[in-house]
């Protein structure tokens, strides 16, 4: 009979990487959390508009940091396409953190990074949702985290922009929910590595 035990090394590349796994969850949980008060708090001027740009930022930040958790979990596995798109991505989120400064600055957000942000954010996580579906076919909900915070601004805030010409800050602030649901799915995955 033949016992199987881990190394050292083993263990210490398990324990990183649910390390990771761990911030990367918290990371997108937080954001997205941060990133529904910002809509849910926003007003066109005044304290609320420069508190909500600030929580944005800061919500920003932390899903940036997310999208670079799952570049080195790499839930895509060595799909080029997949860390292209978290590329695209990341990119995204610095045009979102550098509107929402700009926009702080100028006082309105009527500047083209914002709108940018969105669009590469929403083309970025399709493109990384679908990845992650044909990876992970026997996997469980966790595997459409990706594709519902990349469709969300497809079904319901791009359509009311494009119908009404003004944004509705209750459907963009609801897009945080995606964000905390792959929190939530990471934080799932780790826990069922374990």
């Amino acid at each position: 009979m033949t016992h199987t035990t881990a190394t050292p090394s083993t263990v210490a590349d398990s324990t990183a990487t649910d390390s990771t796994a761990a911030r990367t969850g918290t990371a997108w949980i937080t954001g997205g959390a941060i990133w529904l008060v910002a809509g849910l708090l926003y007003a066109d001027n005044g304290w609320r508009f420069d508190a909500a740009a600030l929580l944005w930022t800061g919500a920003d930040v932390l899903i940036a940091a997310g999208i670079v958790g799952l570049l080195i979990l790499r839930p895509h596995g060595r799909s080029g396409i997949g860390t292209a798109a978290l590329v695209v991505a990341l990119a995204a989120r610095v045009a979102f953190a550098v509107g929402e400064i700009t926009s702080i600055i100028d006082g309105n957000d009527e500047g083209p990074l914002i709108p940018l942000g969105a669009l590469l954010t929403a083309v970025a996580m399709t493109a990384y949702g679908i990845v992650v579906l044909r990876r992970h076919r026997d996997g469980g909900p966790h595997r459409w985290s990706f594709l519902a915070m990349g469709i969300y601004p497809f079904i319901a805030m791009f359509p009311v922009l494009a119908i009404t010409g003004e944004p509705s800050y209750v459907l963009i602030a609801l897009w945080g929910l995606p964000a905390a649901f792959i929190g939530f799915a990471t934080l799932s995955r780790a826990m069922q590595a374990r």
